[in-house]
């Protein structure tokens, strides 16, 4: 189990199709990370236990922590 105290490298600011939006700390590059496919769509899964349907992005933006 990871250290909720934990330094991550990635800050991602995710906008999502219908205005929602998502900031996001992990250790996952989302943007190389493994596709799956489920059902037609395309998910990317995190470290920390975020599921983001990647068909569903209007826009991504990253930050490296260092």
């Amino acid at each position: 189990m990871s250290n909720a105290g934990e330094l991550k490298k990635y800050k991602f600011y995710l906008k999502f199709k219908g205005g929602h939006n998502l900031i996001l700390e992990t250790n996952t590059d989302i943007r190389t990370a493994e596709r799956n496919k489920v059902n037609g769509g395309l998910f990317v899964d995190t470290e920390n236990n975020y599921t983001i349907n990647l068909a569903q992005l209007e826009s991504l933006n990253v930050q490296l922590l260092l």
